[in-house]
């Protein structure tokens, strides 16, 4: 076979460059059209340390004597696990239930004041999209106990034998607590955060005499509102990895 023309090779060797060149900018153009892959964000996770502080109100009518006083102070401190959006916890809560008094009656007086402790089993639904505020939802079931406090005078034969004053202390056995509640959550720090809550609570309580000393509450509900500060354990950290290079990136 005859060698071919000088111009043949050089036309020949042309086609093939010219050949590669579109080859490798087709590739381009599809590498530059991939999307970025982007690090995965997981989930976040973290274990919050809580205290609070507040205050609450009695709601409607003690089932002996009338209710003088309906304020009481409460704290409480909480230790919860977060899987964003949720928030699961325990927490222990002392809350005052104010004071009742009976007057002057054929058999004395007595003074009442109330207390519950309670360990609450509470789920939270956190929102996102207004931050840095974090707004939630929650509810909670609880065991809950009651404490009294009375102190007075019995009248012997109706005072006749003049009166007798006493004091003394009970404290019921476990009791149903349920919980209805919204707050917000505020960061101030890298880890801290202030937080801001209102509930409402009702308590399945026993009516009956406590420890020979005053009758019960009875089921009681109360308004109750507490602001606190909370250390976040991010368990989160540094899991932030990117995701493997496509074959795109290779080529660009």
């Amino acid at each position: 076979m005859p060698p071919l023309a000088p111009k043949a090779r050089k036309a020949r060797a042309f086609g093939a460059a010219a050949l590669l060149v579109s080859l490798l900018g087709a590739e381009e153009a599809r590498a530059q059209a991939a999307p970025t892959a982007q690090p995965r964000k997981p989930r976040q996770t973290a274990l919050d340390l809580s205290a609070s502080v507040g205050g609450g109100v009695r709601l409607g009518d003690a089932p002996l004597f009338p209710v003088t006083q309906r304020g009481g102070t409460l704290f409480g401190l909480g230790l919860t696990y977060l899987l964003h959006p949720l928030s699961i916890g325990l927490t222990y809560e002392h809350v005052g239930l104010g004071r009742e008094d009976s007057g002057v009656v054929p058999f004395g007086a007595v003074r009442i004041a109330r207390s519950t402790d309670t360990a609450w089993a509470s789920v939270r639904v956190r929102f996102s999209g207004l931050e840095p505020i974090v707004p939630f939802l929650g509810v909670g079931l609880g065991a809950v106990w009651q404490s009294a406090h009375a102190d007075g005078v019995f009248l012997v034969d109706g005072g006749l034998r003049g009166g007798q004053p006493f004091s003394c202390s009970a404290t019921d056995s476990l009791n149903l607590g349920l919980r209805a509640a919204v707050g917000v959550e505020v960061p101030i720090g890298k880890k801290v955060s202030f937080t801001g809550e209102g509930s409402l609570d009702a308590y399945r309580l026993s009516s009956e005499v406590i420890e020979g000393c005053a009758p019960g509450a009875g089921t009681t509900n109360a308004l109750l509102f507490r602001v606190g500060l909370l250390y976040r354990f991010d368990l989160s950290e540094g899991r932030d990895k990117p995701l493997p290079p496509t074959s795109a990136r290779y080529v660009r």
